[in-house]
């Protein structure tokens, strides 16, 4: 026996109501089908009666429909009549086209009507037709049986009633489904107006408007009322496997005088290809995605900082609260729910609460993507119109974002330091200290009594050592945890190497790699060791430190460069300190090397006394250099890795824990400067140079 499905009346209901979230996509819905239809505008309009809602209207200047449209397209559900004419239209060079590929494709977004109310009239007019016009009463569902028992009106007219002149489609939604109050209502008019771009140029094809006779849209701010308060704005075209285009702009308010705008237009060749969180290179169009444009503008929310500003922060903060984040544009129309609130699509929230300092939050961006219908095939949208569905193509877009605002947050960063460091009252490299030093000459100029002052000298003064131990200890602790992920991996590969060769008994490679892992954990472990300040010979600190990465240059085929066997200079330094400090910057130096596409891979570590006071370890390599100011290099949580991956402290601990051996960290811009070995010199490895440099007196 062969049987057949058959439909219940109410699937309209469930595709309209259940498969539509929101009042917000529904809408969304209705414009994008005037955008297919070629409509120049769409009007949205809010009738209330008594301060209440009662009708929604939506009317656009489109191609219309005639009575054989609207009964074998419109009423069809699931028609594919739109994916037809995307597939034709992608045939023809988008300059011949006279017509827009349509957004939509899958023949149910007309049935988002049905969130929004019980009686729809639809009033429609093409070029050479008669008006038609459609009255669909959702209330006779509840009567039908079957699909054929829902009757629905459908009539036309030799004299229009509204399109006279004019083509297009009239939607008018009444007995409304729910009750809208005054935040709905203006939830709804942010999402409507986010629609188009604010980064338009104001040549738009498509215009979306909301009217109404009532006040509740008044007193909104808009984006061009906040636009001129960002500082930081960003701009860059991405095509195929890279950044074609870009430009980053620091623009100061007419407050912010002591500082100059700041515009950055070049990147390095290695800085323009697009990059995954892997640091693997992502092509744009083997991912079907095509050309990407990305605009963006930060905003400085810092009390300090905004006195600057003109306008009241309150109303700029309500505007980001409401509207901040990334949104995407599909040929110029939004692609909803990105840049919603509850949608951190970046994960740019996340990776603040990851990671402290040098990161960004929703809440203080405005950011718009853009890209073409026609020739981003890999991006999907979901049936029930929230996003597009995650599949690699998608995932390659995220990445690809991701990568442009890494580097327009790496450029901002460098100004609000500098910023910070000229504005912020009361900066201070050592805020404690400073504090407790004021405080010390207060109580010397108030407290007359001798041994009341004394007493509360000696306490401040013991505070101060306290707070010197605590920070000592938290230093040291930071560093061995930025050397721990190195160890981690270094001793995991060498175990799985030993298991591999016991498994096939090779008795001596297997002996070779366990005395290698005794070595490197003896190594390791007198990091964690604490030592004082004495004499040591600079050539042994090295050896072990080489040692220590001994596995990892093998691993990553690096060849090392070094002098130190042939020196006998000696410093002051604590051991332990001064190993872990070496570390650190090879280990830096190992991801900049290993990040170059070609495998002459070298890194250089020599001994000198050529920086005057001091005897000093300098490592350089041939990796891309420095790509942030050498003065915004060594601050705490700044990061040149792409994706503002790492904690960005590791140069900022190696100069505190220099500073705590009375020594200091040198990152040196000219090569020049130093007389290098000449092995290093013709080998070209001075692209990234960092000199540790030790006192030869003790201090």
């Amino acid at each position: 026996m062969k049987v057949n499905f058959t439909i219940s009346p109410r699937v309209l209901a469930h595709l309209g109501e259940d498969l539509i979230k929101s009042e917000s996509i529904a809408l969304f819905e209705l414009i994008k089908n005037a955008y297919d239809a070629n409509a120049t505008q769409c009007i949205v309009d809010f009738d209330f009666i008594e301060n209440k809602l009662n009708k929604i209207t939506i009317t656009d200047n489109g191609s219309g429909m005639n009575l054989d449209i609207i009964q074998k397209n419109w009423l069809v559900v699931g028609t594919d009549n739109k994916k037809e004419e995307f597939n034709s239209l992608k045939k023809i060079d988008a300059s011949k086209r006279g017509s827009r590929i349509p957004l939509g494709e899958k023949g149910i977004g007309r049935l988002s009507i049905h969130k929004l109310g019980n009686k729809i009239t639809v009033i429609t007019k093409t070029k050479s037709d008669n008006e038609a016009k459609l009255f669909i009463d959702w209330n006779n569902l509840n009567y039908s049986k079957k699909i054929e028992d829902f009757i629905i009106e459908l009539n036309e007219y030799p004299i229009p009633e509204y399109f006279s002149n004019s083509t297009g489609t009239r939607i008018i939604i009444e007995d409304l489904k729910t009750s809208w109050d005054r935040r709905q209502l203006r939830e709804v008019y942010r999402n409507i107006t986010s629609l188009n771009s604010p980064f338009s140029d104001g040549s738009d094809s498509f215009k979306v408007i909301v009217s109404s006779n009532s006040n509740v849209f008044d007193g909104l701010p808009n984006f061009d009322d906040i636009k001129n308060n960002a500082l930081y704005f960003g701009y860059c075209k991405m095509s195929g496997e890279e950044i074609v285009d870009f430009k980053y702009c620091f623009q100061p308010w007419s407050g912010l005088d002591k500082v100059e705008k700041r515009v950055i237009t070049t990147l390095e060749p290695e800085m323009r290809k697009i990059k995954r969180q892997d640091r693997s290179y992502i092509n744009l169009l083997d991912s079907n995605i095509g050309d990407i444009e990305f605009d963006i503008m930060i905003f400085d929310m810092d009390t300090q900082i905004f006195s600057y500003s003109n306008m009241e922060k309150k109303s700029i903060q309500s505007y980001l609260k409401e509207n901040g984040g990334i949104r995407v544009y599909r040929d110029g129309v939004r692609v909803y729910n990105y840049g919603e609130k509850d949608n951190d699509w970046l994960g740019i929230d996340f990776k603040r609460v990851q990671r402290v300092g040098g990161n960004i939050s929703n809440n203080i961006i405005i950011g718009s993507v853009k890209i073409n219908r026609d020739s981003s095939d890999g991006l999907v949208e979901k049936t029930n119109r929230e996003g597009f569905i995650e599949n690699n193509s998608y995932f390659d877009f995220v990445e690809a974002i991701n990568y442009a605002l890494f580097l327009f947050v790496m450029q901002r960063n460098i100004d609000k330091i500098r910023l910070s460091d000229i504005y912020k009252k009361y900066k201070s490299i050592e805020p404690v200290i400073s504090e407790l030093k004021n405080l010390e000459n207060l109580v010397d100029r108030k407290i007359k009594d001798t041994s009341s002052k004394n007493e509360i000298l000696k306490n401040i003064y013991r505070i101060s050592e306290q707070y010197k131990q605590v920070k000592e200890i938290l230093i040291k602790s930071a560093n061995a945890g930025l050397n721990i992920g190195s160890v981690i991996h270094t001793l995991d590969k060498l175990l799985s190497q030993l298991i591999g060769c016991i498994q096939r008994d090779e008795k001596k490679k297997a002996i070779e790699i366990s005395l290698l892992l005794e070595k490197i954990i003896r190594g390791y472990s007198a990091m964690l060791k604490r030592s004082d300040i004495s004499l040591h010979s600079l050539n042994e600190i090295v050896n072990i430190a080489l040692d220590n990465y001994e596995f990892r240059f093998l691993d990553h085929k690096i060849d090392v460069i070094s002098n130190h066997n042939d020196s006998n200079l000696k410093a002051y330094l604590a051991k332990a300190e001064s190993i872990s400090v070496i570390t650190n910057l090879l280990d830096n130096a190992i991801y900049w090397v290993s990040s170059k596409e070609n495998k002459n891979r070298k890194i250089s570590i020599f001994i000198t006394d050529q920086i005057k006071g001091y005897n000093s370890i300098i490592v350089s390599d041939n990796g891309p250099g420095f790509n942030l100011p050498l003065d915004v290099a060594t601050e705490p949580f700044q990061t040149g890795k792409p994706h503002n991956i790492g904690s960005g402290l590791g140069l900022h601990v190696a100069k505190e824990m220099m500073i705590a051996m009375k020594g200091k960290l040198l990152l040196i811009s000219d090569a020049n400067e130093i007389n290098f070995p000449s092995n290093v010199k013709n080998e070209q490895v001075t692209n990234a140079v960092v000199a540790i440099c030790f006192p030869t007196q003790k201090r």
